[in-house]
C-alpha cells in the first residue's frame, strides 16, 4: 500500500479525472502520432510495444469524457489505490 505522501501527490495529479466512470482495456493509443501515454496519477508508461515496466492494460476514460474515449489512462495499481479518493467506478465492457 502507498504512504499518504505518495498518495497524495497521485490524487493531485489525477484530480481533473475526479468521479468518472472508466473504462478497463488493452492500451491502444489515442493518436497515430502518439507511441505512449502514462497514468494520470502516477506517471507510468503505457504503450503498445514491450520493454521494461511498460502497462499494457488499464483504466481508460470512455467516449463521453471531453476529448473522448483512451485519451486518459490509470494504472490498475493507482486504479485500486485510489478509486475510493478519487470516487472513480469501472465499466469493464
Amino acid at each position: 500500500m502507498a504512504v499518504a505522501s505518495d498518495r497524495e501527490w497521485r490524487i493531485a495529479s489525477a484530480r481533473h479525472l475526479e468521479g468518472l466512470k472508466l473504462q478497463f482495456r488493452r492500451y491502444a493509443r489515442w493518436n497515430k502520432s502518439w507511441d505512449h501515454d502514462h497514468c494520470a496519477a502516477c506517471g507510468a508508461k503505457f504503450a503498445e510495444l514491450d520493454g521494461p515496466e511498460i502497462q499494457h492494460e488499464g483504466y481508460a476514460t470512455r467516449e463521453d469524457y471531453p476529448k473522448g474515449a483512451c485519451y486518459e489512462w490509470i494504472c490498475k495499481d493507482c486504479f485500486d489505490d485510489l478509486k475510493d479518493y478519487l470516487q472513480w467506478s469501472a465499466d469493464c465492457a
